[in-house]
């Protein structure tokens, strides 16, 4: 899958339902991808690396909180209802930590997870992240209980478009209360 459809989904959001921040303007240079993948001696699939050099690179998305509050301490509900959003690490200069792919690539090779790259992540989700593996298959890696990488299939395109579209059902779901309890 080429990036059009990403780039489309971008070009016509909807800018009241979604708070999108991006490296816009501070894109990576070539160089700057190509020494992170030095780094840890892998290739990163072209259509990621043409993304994180796009204006989108290193990108947050999340659902308006007058749509979709944030969760309070000890609140209770379906754990889809607390997945509120989109990471996509980028290696931008001067990123903010929790957006920068090498600052997340080296918190998962310190946890022991050195066969992969991670690359894109369900804010609210903190045991699940997707990741690149050393031949640039993208699975699905359960980091905090389990341990377990699952392949996935599809590009990084495919991969960001079926997690933009779970986020729009849970946001509709969200928005038709199917959080509350009965």
């Amino acid at each position: 899958m080429s990036l059009e459809p990403v780039y489309d989904y971008f070009h016509n959001y909807d800018k009241q339902t979604y708070q999108v921040i991006s490296c816009m303007g501070n894109e990576p240079s070539e160089q700057d991808i190509a020494d992170f993948e030095a780094q840890y001696q892998i290739r990163l699939p072209a259509d990621f690396r043409e993304f994180t050099m796009s204006p989108l690179g290193g990108m947050y998305m999340e659902v308006q909180e007058e749509l979709w509050p944030r969760a309070k301490l000890y609140d209770c509900g379906p754990f889809w209802s607390f997945c509120r959003g989109i990471i996509v690490y980028g290696i931008a200069n001067g990123i903010p930590d929790f957006l920068d792919i090498r600052a997340k690539t080296k918190e998962l090779h310190d946890d022991g997870f050195t066969d992969y790259i991670p690359f894109l992540s369900i804010i609210g989700n903190g045991d699940e992240i997707f990741c690149f593996d050393k031949t640039n298959q993208i699975v699905l890696l359960d980091h905090s209980s389990t341990s377990e990488a699952e392949p996935v299939e599809g590009t990084f395109a495919d991969c960001l478009m079926q997690q933009i579209a779970e986020l729009e059902e849970r946001k509709d779901r969200k928005l038709r209360g199917e959080d509350k309890a009965k």
